[in-house]
């Protein structure tokens, strides 16, 4: 129980920060409603804590698939895919949703799109890459690996 508080310890900082950069970093492919330093600020800790929702929730269906919750101090090539392709798909949904239907947010005239879709490439490319690199830091960190 003690190795799993650590592990969502570590989990949240890693995925705090490296998501929290993120945000801030693909700032130029998505347009603001205002130019509120306060709003734009709370606009990119709001979606720093929705992408470890993501993270989180997509490891947990994981491990009721798998029907093993302790993967992710040793994860496997499947478990990384696993949750990739969870925690895209899911992306790709809310991208269609937010941007197409709802018009919660939008895109500015930097953001590629994957042909033939209203989808951002530059979402899918952190499901595709960034919760790879965050499980990997925090099983390496957990199990004491420099």
């Amino acid at each position: 129980m003690i190795k799993k508080i650590k592990y969502f310890m570590v989990f949240f900082f890693f995925s705090f920060v490296i998501f929290g950069m993120w945000e801030w970093l693909q700032t130029p492919f998505f347009q603001d409603i205002t130019d509120k330093i306060n709003y734009i600020v709370w606009y990119r800790f709001h979606c720093t804590i929705g992408d470890i929702m993501i993270l989180g929730v997509s490891m947990v269906i994981w491990s009721l698939a798998k029907k093993n919750n302790m993967w992710f101090f040793d994860p496997s090539k499947q478990d990384y895919l696993a949750v990739t392709v969870l925690g895209a798909s899911y992306t790709a949904y809310s991208e269609i949703l937010n941007v197409v239907i709802r018009e919660s947010w939008s895109y500015s005239e930097y953001m590629p799109l994957i042909p033939g879709t209203h989808i951002g490439i530059i979402p899918i490319i952190q499901w595709i890459t960034l919760p790879t690199l965050i499980i990997y830091i925090c099983a390496r960190f957990i199990r004491g690996k420099k």
